[in-house]
This record gives structure tokens, C-alpha cells and sequence, in this order.
């Protein structure tokens, strides 16, 4: 609580006709006595009893309301005058010199009319308040992020109607704001009360409707059943209640002061009563303003201002904004009840708990370190099994990809085989590369006017037999334009760079062929068969073999991106034997080996399950041999095509979006307490982000990843416990 004013009214036991009265407050402690207000007390029975006989329907000549509005004035005055006698002028200085510190009240064995003064009523420009209990005695507790649980008594409802009041707070409940259980009739008895009150997950307020009255034993509430429980009898089952974490007891009742002050004794924070008997109309009144202003936001002092406010301004309640009280245990604090749902959100969202902060960042870290090594095999596999999916839901919804046009014909491509290419063209393969007079008699039966451009997927890293009669070749044929291939550092890291200074000394460059480097996107593998590549860990431009051949004026494949496999690439390649050159036409020819020499691989790639379904021509291979490898000249069409048509998907961050997933997990969290509930949540987004990741690829070639981040949402919603 903040720096507030203490204010304590103790009646002298050996002068009556005297109240001491000591005042603490920031830095300041005064202690004085008052002559005893006898006049003020009497006016307060005098109002008491023209209020009551105006109110009672009773009474066969009630007052008129205008007497009872003057008698309201006279006693507020009354006490207003009194407070500003010489007497009071050191409770009058610290009220001058904290004029924001509410004032809180202590009534020490004083008269009963004396404690049934509207002190709250002052004109103080500050919360004013009474306490009751001992510090060292409360088990005081904040509010607890969650929906309010609220525990509705309905007592006696002899001349009530509370249908209205019981209905607003069952509405709250439907409306997702609170958790209501309500004793009602027979089965509020005295056993239900306090078996309600022991329950060990603890209320946040008790609402009482129905009557009361006090009593010589703290007052007495009556219950449904009929029975009656005095303040004293309650008041270890208020403590046990407030050890449980139960910080506001509403009386909305007659005469509940007394109720109040056990409830405060015993450990609650607040305990809101009326001082004396109370018209039922305005009763409801009263709890309907006290609920739309903490549903509203306000805080508990405020609700009670701005009730007292409306009382005040209607007819047909007068003086009853004389009678509305709060009674608060010495180290209270400000209540607000968290009756909104952005306030339990927001509430709750501040009691994220460390598991959840700990999963989130576990995760968000596991993400990044996989986007620093986004070749490691974990998410070369899961990438890998992502593709399939794809290609599973492009089948689902018939949306093959990007099909051939004119625009975008086949690129045909000529496999040079040792078993069959080779005898066609009437030559004898090399154990060792691949024969340079194979490739002049490929140039030959082409005709250039034809097939304007031929790529030559082989390494030419050194003379070979055949070397002048391909270069004489490409002297003759100056029109086409020939592109070869060399080992950059991006292809073989352990590369010399003196088998790219051959080349472009070599005769070949001095004929016209156009020198360009293999690599296709990836580091080259240390085995016999190299990676296919998933997501290029580098940029394919004009300098690359593919992007020289490429249809596009400024070609870039950038890097992290994923080669799309999850659609059909067989339809964009067209296989051709030498029989079918001199009539072949095409913008694009591609010439490359079957991926082996005679002693063994020379440009294989280990194709996984999604390559070897992305080159199907039906349900059988696109090319003959060994279907979980993949010459690098099919390779090499399938990257010229992905940049032809400017096809491939673009991953969006797996950290950011695993963040994004921990958030959203420790969001669910906040918004739903039930288990169960955020169990249905999680899996209904899963089967939303599912479909809508699979269709961001489709249509906006966008990679959304799916596991981190479920795993990290999972991780984050239930990693909390409350």
C-alpha cells in the first residue's frame, strides 16, 4: 500500500466525555485528544431514524425524502464541522501536507453511533477507508493471474428479488470472465459454507446476497436453509479462506459492518457492507454499480466512490449514499479484480513462468544454431521430408507447379553413356574423362542454326586426346555459343587454380568456348556421390554453368534458398539420343555424362526419395540408371529452369519463427487455464499452419517451417502448470 494516513479513535476509559486520538503518517506521528462529538451522535440516531422509517414500508407515516435528504446534509455537515475544530489541527496539517495520501480509520471502543458515522462520505479529496486486525496475524496475497473465482452466496431472499443480481454475474461466467459457484436455498447451509471456503484452490471474492443483521457476536448472516452464523463462528473459516488467497468478502446486505470487521480481523485484504439497514432496490443498485465499474477496470476504492456517486444522485435512495463501507486489514492492497479479459490476459501474461522462458529460448537457440549450419543432417533430413509433404499436398490439390510452354519449353539433354551413346556416335569411350571427340561429333550433328546455344556440363581442367578437333569444331560453328565447364572454389575447395588457367589459355577458349564454373549452390561432399542441393548455401549468377545458360539477362539464384522439389521437374527435361540431333530444335541444348566413366563415378548425386520422385516420367525414372542418383547434367537443368522461371522457395527465418511459436505458446497460456483447452488450441493451429504452409509454398513460394516451431509452441503452452 502506499504512503497513506492512519487515523485511530480511542475512547478514554477514565474521561469519557474525551477521545484520544493518534495520527501517523510519511515521517509524521501525532497523538491528541477531542472533546467527545455527543451532539453529532445523537444527530446520527435522530438520521438514523428518519431514514429507517422513510425506507420501511412499515412504517404507516413515513418521512418525506426531503427530510431525510436534510438530515442526510446535517450529519455529513456535521461531521465535516467537527473534524475542522481546533481540536483536529494536527490531523488538519497532515491532511494539507499529503493531499493525495488516503486516510484510513480505526474506531476503538467507541460509541456504536460514532463507528456508524459516514466517515467515507467526507469531502477529503481522498479514498478514505476503516482497518481492522493485526498485521502480523494476515495471509494477504496479490491477485492471482487467472479468471476471478467467485463464490455467490445467496442467503435469505424473505422480500428480495436477486434473480437480476444472480443473473449479471452467471453471464459474466458464460462470457468466459469468471468462475462462478453459487449456494443457493437449501443447499446454502452452514456445512456447504464452509466446505466452499476450505477449498484449497481459494476464491478470489465471496459475494453475499440476501439479508443480514447485527448482533451481539459480529452480526449475523442469514443463509439459505434458514440458519443464521454469527461473525464470530465465521471467522476461522474467513481466516482459512484468506490463507487461500481470498481478498475481497462483499456483504451486499443490512447492517454488515460488524461482519466486516471479523472478516478483516480474520485475514481478508477488503470486506465491502452497508452501516446499516439498506433498501433492497438500492442494495441491487449498489452491487450492479459495483460490478460494471470493476468490470470496467477500476479499483475497488474507486467502484466504491463512483457507487456512492450514483446513489447520491438518485431519487428514492436518499441518504443511502451514507451507508456504503469498506473495512481493510493494515496491509491491504489496492484491489482490482481482474473482471476484463484483457486484464486476466494482461495479468496473466505477467506471471509467465520460467519453464515457459527457458522452453522459448531453448528452442529459439536450437533454431538459430540450425540456421548457422542450415547443411548439418538434421535439417537436410527434415527439409528433405518437409519437400515430400509438399509434393504430397500439390497431388492432394492439383497443383502440379509450373509446366512447359512455349515460353518455357523442355530443355533436351543428351546423356553420354558408355553403353549406348558412345557406339551411336561411333566412338570409344575414355576410362578417364569424357571423350573431346564425342563432344565435336555431338557439335557436328547439330545443326547451330537449329540449337543455337549448347552447354557442355564436363570439367575441362587439362589437354586431352581430342582437344584440336573440338576446338576446330567450335572454330567452324562461330555462331553458337558453346559453354563449358570449370572447377571454381565453391565446387572443390582442394582445387588447383592452375586447371582453370589451362582452360582459358586452352585452345578451346581461343575457338570460342565460353568458360563457366559448376558449382551448383552447395559445398562439394567428400564421398563418391555428391549432395544434391536442398538449400543453396550459395548464390548460382552468370558466372555458374547453369546461370550462363539461363534464359534470364542478369541470373541469380540467391543463397538459403530450397530448389523446389516437390514438384515434377521431368516435365521441364527432355532426354535425347544422337539419332535425334540433326533434327533437333531447341533454344538450349545440354550434353553431360550418365554421371559414370569406365573406372567409376565421375558426376553423380546422391538424389534422396524427394529428388527421385521430382524425376519421374510416370512411375519410372527419367533417365535409366540408378534411381537414387542423379547425373549432374540433369542437375544442372533443373537449376537452369528454377532460374528461367525465376522457381524456387525462399524460407522464412526458422528463429524468428520459432520465436514467433514460443510467443504465441506463452500467449495460449496466458489466455487459457484449462489444459485441456490449450491442448484443443494447439492442435487446432497445427491444423491450420499445416495447409496454410503448404499453400504459402504453392502459391507464394514462401517456406514457412513446421516442426521447431510446433515443438516450441507445444513447449511454451504447457510448460506452464497454473
Amino acid at each position: 500500500m502506499a504512503a497513506r494516513i492512519d487515523l485511530l479513535i480511542r475512547q478514554q476509559a477514565t474521561t469519557p466525555e474525551l477521545l484520544q486520538v493518534f495520527v501517523v503518517a510519511a515521517g509524521r506521528q501525532e497523538a491528541f485528544v477531542v472533546p467527545r462529538p455527543e451532539d453529532l451522535e445523537r444527530l446520527q440516531q435522530v438520521w438514523r431514524t428518519r431514514f429507517l422509517r422513510h425506507h420501511d414500508p412499515a412504517f404507516a407515516w413515513p418521512e418525506g425524502a426531503a427530510v431525510v435528504r436534510s438530515y442526510s446534509e446535517q450529519l455529513l455537515q456535521g461531521l465535516q464541522h467537527w473534524l475542522q475544530q481546533p481540536a483536529w489541527q494536527p490531523l488538519q496539517e497532515i491532511l494539507r501536507e499529503l493531499p493525495a495520501a488516503p486516510l484510513t480509520l480505526r474506531l476503538d471502543g467507541v460509541a456504536e453511533a460514532l463507528k456508524a458515522l459516514p466517515w467515507e462520505a467526507l469531502a477529503l479529496q481522498r479514498p478514505i477507508w476503516r482497518l481492522d486486525g493485526e498485521g502480523a496475524l494476515l495471509h494477504s496475497a496479490a491477485v492471482r493471474a487467472r479468471k476471478p473465482r467467485i463464490l455467490l452466496l445467496v442467503g435469505s431472499e424473505t422480500g428480495l428479488d436477486l434473480d437480476g443480481a444472480i443473473e449479471r454475474l452467471v453471464q459474466q461466467q458464460r462470457s468466459g470472465r469468471i468462475r462462478l459457484t453459487l449456494l443457493r436455498g437449501s443447499g446454502f447451509t452452514p456445512a456447504a459454507l464452509r466446505t466452499a471456503l476450505a477449498e484449497t484452490a481459494g476464491w478470489d471474492a465471496v459475494l453475499y446476497l440476501g439479508h443480514s443483521s447485527s448482533g451481539p457476536r459480529g452480526g449475523l448472516l442469514h443463509l439459505g436453509d434458514g440458519s443464521q452464523l454469527d461473525g464470530q463462528a465465521l471467522e476461522a473459516d474467513w481466516a482459512l479462506a484468506a490463507r487461500q488467497g481470498l481478498q475481497l468478502l462483499l456483504f451486499n446486505s443490512c447492517s454488515g459492518l460488524q461482519l466486516a470487521h471479523h472478516a478483516a480481523r480474520a485475514g481478508i485484504d477488503w470486506a465491502v457492507c452497508f452501516l446499516e439497514p439498506v433498501p433492497a432496490a438500492a442494495a441491487a443498485v449498489a452491487f450492479a454499480q459495483l460490478l460494471e465499474s470493476l468490470e470496467a477496470g477500476s479499483d475497488l476504492l474507486a467502484a466504491i466512490a463512483h457507487t456512492r456517486q450514483q446513489l447520491a444522485a438518485r431519487e428514492g435512495f436518499e441518504g443511502c449514499s451514507l451507508l456504503l463501507a469498506a473495512v481493510a486489514s493494515p496491509t491491504a492492497s489496492p484491489l482490482q479484480l481482474p473482471l476484463r479479459r484483457r486484464r486476466q490476459l494482461l495479468l496473466r501474461l505477467a506471471r509467465s513462468t520460467r519453464r515457459q522462458a527457458i522452453a522459448a529460448v531453448a528452442f529459439t537457440g536450437l533454431a538459430f544454431a540450425c540456421e548457422l549450419t542450415p547443411s548439418n543432417p538434421v535439417n537436410t533430413y527434415l527439409l528433405n521430408r518437409r519437400l515430400e509433404l509438399q509434393r504430397s499436398w500439390r497431388e492432394l490439390t492439383r497443383q502440379p507447379g509450373p509446366q512447359p510452354s512455349a515460353a518455357h519449353p523442355p530443355i533436351p539433354v543428351l546423356l553420354l553413356d558408355p553403353a549406348t551413346t558412345f557406339p551411336a556416335l561411333g566412338l570409344a569411350p575414355q576410362p578417364d574423362h569424357t571423350s573431346r571427340l564425342a563432344l565435336a561429333a555431338v557439335l557436328q550433328r547439330t545443326p547451330p542454326g537449329q540449337v543455337p546455344v549448347v552447354g557442355l556440363d564436363v570439367l575441362f581442367d587439362q589437354d586431352r586426346p581430342g582437344t584440336s578437333e573440338l576446338a576446330a569444331v567450335l572454330r567452324a560453328q562461330p555462331r553458337r555459343r558453346v559453354v563449358g565447364g570449370e572447377l571454381g572454389p565453391f565446387t572443390d575447395p582442394g582445387q588447383q587454380k592452375s586447371s582453370s588457367d589451362w582452360l582459358r589459355q586452352s585452345p578451346l577458349a581461343a575457338a570460342g568456348l565460353q568458360v563457366a564454373d559448376l558449382a551448383v549452390g552447395t559445398a562439394a561432399g567428400n564421398g563418391l556421390l555428391k549432395p544434391v542441393p536442398l538449400l543453396t548455401q550459395y548464390a548460382i549468377t552468370g558466372a555458374n554453368f547453369a546461370g550462363a545458360l539461363a534464359a534470364s539477362p542478369v541470373p541469380m539464384l540467391p543463397a538459403d534458398r530450397v530448389i523446389d522439389w516437390s514438384i515434377n521437374w521431368a516435365d521441364q527435361i527432355r532426354l535425347v539420343e544422337p539419332v535425334d540431333l540433326p533434327t533437333l530444335q531447341a533454344p538450349l541444348l545440354l550434353v553431360g555424362t550418365s554421371g559414370r566413366l569406365a573406372n567409376g563415378a565421375a558426376d553423380l548425386f546422391a538424389a534422396p526419395a524427394t529428388v527421385q520422385n521430382a524425376l519421374l516420367q510416370g512411375d519410372k525414372p527419367l533417365w535409366q540408371g540408378n534411381a537414387r542418383e542423379m547425373p549432374g547434367v540433369l542437375l544442372q537443368a533443373v537449376l537452369i529452369q528454377s532460374l528461367n522461371r525465376s522457381h524456387w522457395l525462399t524460407p522464412l527465418s526458422l528463429s524468428l519463427c520459432t520465436l514467433a511459436a514460443a510467443g504465441l505458446g506463452v500467449l495460449l497460456a496466458a489466455g487459457l487455464e484449462q489444459r485441456q483447452h490449450r491442448l484443443i488450441a494447439v492442435v487446432l493451429i497445427a491444423a491450420t499452419i499445416c495447409p496454410l504452409a503448404f499453400s504459402l509454398a504453392v502459391q507464394q513460394l514462401w517456406l514457412l517451417p513446421l516442426l521447431l516451431p510446433q515443438l516450441a509452441l507445444g513447449a511454451t503452452t504447457f510448460s506452464r502448470r497454473d
